[in-house]
């Protein structure tokens, strides 16, 4: 979470004590505003019942995007749902065909992150790289895939693998900002800060000229930020 509220800031978190508090106030309602929900999922999980809460985010809350992360880590070969004989690539594509139809039937846009399998240091990734059986790419109607840049460590890219609907490929350049832990495509880009109010020595960054809150600002306490996330029986 810290981490989100960083990336929602555009920029650094004040270190202050003083400030502090009320900057991270202002910057969790603004967050908690967000149409963003998270799935209380972790490590092996059963397909079924992921497949539960995404059809329940899409009903109570007309969710239209999804990601999961990671298709290896979510996967668990001991569910008690299937025998011995299926190994992790049969499970890993009968997920990806339950991933497909749900997609298609709830009409939701589904990412889902799958890691590429070992390959030589410094070989760019392909379509074969991608870990498991040719099922996922096959499913997918695009296949982005995260590029390191051999040259320039700083420097990543996506490239576009695979585009089902008019089949156009490419490439978009990444350079991180540490500033606001942000990608962009610019190498010298700043970010603009999208400001919160101004508490009593504030620093500039932090003024009321542009504070983008759609509900009063109440006490900030831990319990209440705890609760950016939906307290539900799967999300």
């Amino acid at each position: 979470m810290h981490k989100l509220l960083h990336q929602f800031s555009r920029g650094p978190l004040p270190s202050d004590q003083v400030n502090k508090a009320q900057v991270l106030e202002v910057l969790a309602d603004r967050f908690e505003n967000l149409p963003l929900y998270f799935m209380k999922f972790h490590g092996g999980s059963d397909i079924d019942d992921v497949l539960d809460a995404m059809e329940y985010a899409a009903y109570v809350h007309d969710v239209e995007h999804i990601i999961l992360d990671n298709m290896q880590f979510m996967i668990s070969r001991n569910s008690p749902k299937y025998s011995n004989s299926f190994d992790k690539f049969d499970i890993q594509d009968m997920a990806v065909e339950k991933f497909r139809k749900f997609a298609t039937n709830k009409n939701v846009h589904v990412t889902l992150v799958v890691h590429p399998r070992k390959e030589e240091e410094g070989m760019k990734l392909g379509i074969s790289s991608v870990y498991g059986s040719a099922k996922a790419t096959q499913e997918a109607d695009n296949v982005l895939i995260l590029q390191k840049d051999p040259t320039n460590e700083n420097r990543k890219f996506v490239e576009v693998k695979k585009n089902r609907y008019d089949g156009t490929l490419g490439h978009c350049p990444l350079y991180y900002q540490i500033d606001s832990k942000r990608y962009s495509e610019d190498p010298g880009a700043k970010l603009p800060i999208k400001n919160a109010p101004h508490a009593p020595a504030a620093t500039n960054q932090y003024n009321a000229s542009t504070i983008e809150t759609r509900v009063p600002p109440q006490h900030f306490n831990s319990q209440r930020y705890a609760k950016i996330l939906a307290d539900r029986d799967h999300l």
